[in-house]
């Protein structure tokens, strides 16, 4: 009965806590972003003075265990980087630091860096980290209530026969997917590549679950929703990435792919996973989501989500730093994303947004490439709320971004390249176009929102 009631009343509470707006003076959110309205409100000094800590110890133990290596093996994961994210975690909390505590404004270099359209967008009151470290300390802190409770194996076995009509792949990657959702993409990426090495999954299911999947998901979905202005209506928002998501898998599933035959990993005996004789799916689902409920213990979830968010303000968020000032620097005092974005000034203008508006949408096309927050940045000050919803459900559609999920596909044993994670970018981006057009429309003609 117990497990019973953990599966039930912790999952419906997950559900509510992630996915339900309500209103607290007048303003309709989720309680994430109540929570961080909260924060940045009665608290805000002493929360970014707590994100000065974290990036001084992340700033020297990474540059210590370069040379040092610890007897705790969870230290080796955290603070031990490849080169290029070694630099990356350097650089993005030497520039934290930097904004914060406005190091060299008198100097002439500095400005680019300080400037409130590039450092001063990221870091500081009202900056993207401030936001971001909030909301990932509560999401993943709460996180559990959706993934460790048994909802995950109740809904991925119960659309398991659906999920192998759709998208060639077998039920059991429904929970990958919902991982991705309810957590992270980098998670599914990781489990989905570790579960190809098992046996669970032939190349080609692996990459198209890795590469169709593994979305970002709703606690960093949440901070996007906010900063654009769109935490009101955030089930609207994260629907239209699943359904965009969704048809994306199901257009993947069914082209060639000659690079990832059907073959299993090196040595590996296939494990195919299947509903056991004598039961329904929904007989097993439920039963498996008990189980999941039972073996899930309060302590140790809590233990394993604060190790998690360790790694999130270790290895993710002094990235995001490093990668979004710089290539704001970039998009602000060069023409480069400009440049190498123009045709699609034409292309907004063709489907309705005026030219100034187009102009800012353009670069942020193509600027999620470098890392997934980016276009969120070049479009939150656009005037046009469709334009602004039109980018930053596109930022997720678009999967791929070499700050973290193209890296970890590229590291992945699936057997994707550069090239491949490139193509993956460009054929997401232009699939998903008109896709949302037509939602962007539907939601405008109904007034959710304005061109």
């Amino acid at each position: 009965m117990i497990n019973k009631l953990k599966f039930v009343f912790l999952s419906i509470f997950g559900f509510i806590f992630f996915l339900i707006p309500f209103n607290i003076n007048g303003e309709s959110k989720i309680a994430i972003s109540h929570i961080v309205n909260f924060v940045t409100a009665n608290m805000l000094d002493s929360f970014i003075g707590f994100t000065v800590i974290c990036t001084w110890v992340v700033l020297i133990a990474t540059i210590l265990f370069i040379f040092y290596s610890s007897k705790n093996e969870f230290a080796n994961s955290v603070f031990k980087a490849s080169p290029l994210n070694l630099v990356l975690r350097v650089v993005g909390s030497f520039l934290y630091l930097m904004v914060i505590n406005n190091w060299f404004q008198n100097y002439g270099f500095a400005g680019m860096i300080l400037d409130g359209d590039t450092g001063g967008l990221m870091a500081g009151d009202g900056g993207l980290l401030t936001i971001l470290y909030i909301t990932f300390f509560v999401g993943i802190i709460a996180l559990p209530l959706l993934t460790h409770f048994g909802i995950v194996e109740f809904v991925g076995i119960l659309l398991g026969p659906i999920v192998i009509k759709l998208f060639k792949v077998p039920g059991y990657s429904t929970i990958d997917a919902i991982a991705s959702f309810v957590g992270d993409g980098t998670i599914g990426i990781v489990v989905t590549d570790t579960q190809y090495q098992r046996g669970y999954y032939n190349k080609r299911e692996a990459y198209i679950i890795a590469t169709s999947f593994s979305i970002v998901g709703i606690a960093f979905a949440s901070a996007v929703a906010e900063e654009l202005g769109f935490a009101h209506i955030f089930p609207i928002f994260y629907g239209s990435i699943a359904l965009v998501t969704i048809i994306l898998a199901f257009i993947t599933s069914r082209m060639p792919l000659k690079k990832f035959p059907p073959t299993y990993y090196k040595g590996v005996t296939p494990n195919i996973i299947e509903i056991p004789k004598g039961k329904t799916v929904f007989e097993y689902s439920y039963e498996s989501a008990i189980k999941q409920a039972g073996d899930a213990k309060i302590g140790k979830v809590l233990i394993e989500a604060l190790k998690n968010i360790v790694n999130i303000y270790v290895g993710f968020l002094p990235i995001i730093m490093a990668v979004g000032t710089l290539s704001l620097v970039v998009a602000e005092y060069t023409p480069f994303f400009s440049i190498i974005s123009a045709p699609l000034v034409y292309f907004y203008t063709w489907i309705g947004y005026s030219s100034e508006v187009a102009t800012v949408m353009a670069p942020a096309s193509v600027a999620g490439f470098a890392d997934m927050y980016l276009p969120a940045l070049f479009i939150g000050t656009s005037v046009s709320e469709a334009s602004r919803f039109f980018i930053g459900v596109l930022a997720f559609t678009q999967l791929v971004f070499m700050s973290e999920t193209g890296m970890i596909l590229v590291k992945s044993k699936i057997g994707l390249n550069f090239w491949d994670v490139t193509k993956v970018f460009l054929f997401r981006t232009v699939m998903s176009f008109p896709l949302l057009i037509v939602i962007t429309n539907i939601l405008a003609t109904l007034g959710v929102i304005s061109f």
